[in-house]
């Protein structure tokens, strides 16, 4: 089922629900996610994807109405987007966080030195089973390239971060840079060197395997300062 504008007048319209999506959202079984993170998911799905614009407001009636679900649960799931850093909330107005160059700046200054933290405990911790997976995950990103697969090689890029915090065996830090690592991936779209980033991925990982954990600190806080630096350059406007 497509959402039409037509439903609510003036409106942007969302993006068109893929088939199944109303029924598994009231699927419900133990062990089960509460609605409310459910539809968190499929809203921060949307926006790391680029289908909800930066700017963009959203209204709880239009996607009660798109995802065939009350209000309450929306309400419940904007509030956590709101805490991860995926939309703003002024009264009652909800619109998708823009790209604002001072907060995408300070972004990634905290990634910089969150992910040195944790490609420096990683490699403090790592293991051959560890070391054996994020090589796999960078064949799987070579592949993605090579095949100009451009989406694939993004999922990769946050597959290898995370497995970099889980390896680090860190939960604090793997709870923080869960939002943050969210919304680099949806300013990934504004960087045009994939192969910058995976040739980065490539030594990041070998300081890692090999556990060299001042080196791979280092090639992890460079990594995010080139990234973002270059993401700052390629901003709309």
């Amino acid at each position: 089922m497509e959402f039409s504008a037509a439903v609510v007048p003036g409106h942007a319209p969302l993006p068109e629900v893929p088939p199944g999506l109303r029924s598994a959202l009231h699927r419900c079984g133990p062990g089960a996610p509460p609605l409310r993170a459910r539809v968190r998911d499929v809203l921060r799905e949307w926006i790391m994807e680029g289908l909800l614009s930066p700017g963009m407001r959203l209204y709880e009636q239009d996607v009660a109405v798109a995802l065939g679900i009350s209000r309450v649960p929306i309400r419940e799931a904007v509030r956590m987007l709101e805490s991860e850093g995926y939309v703003t909330v002024h009264g009652r107005q909800v619109r998708v966080r823009t790209l604002d160059p001072v907060s995408v700046a300070h972004l990634f200054d905290v990634c910089e030195t969150l992910e040195a933290l944790a490609a420096r405990q990683a490699a403090q911790s790592i293991t051959p089973a560890g070391a054996r997976r994020l090589r796999e995950l960078l064949e799987i990103g070579r592949a993605g390239l090579t095949g100009g697969g451009r989406p694939v090689a993004d999922g990769v890029n946050m597959s290898l971060h995370e497995e970099i915090s889980r390896l680090a065996g860190n939960e604090v830090l793997d709870g923080a840079l869960g939002p943050l690592r969210g919304r680099v991936q949806c300013l990934l779209r504004h960087s045009d060197d994939g192969h910058r980033i995976f040739d980065e991925h490539v030594a990041i990982t070998e300081a890692v395997a090999t556990g060299d954990s001042v080196r791979a600190g280092e090639l992890a806080a460079s990594h995010m300062r080139a990234t973002g630096q270059e993401i700052l350059a390629h901003l709309p406007g």
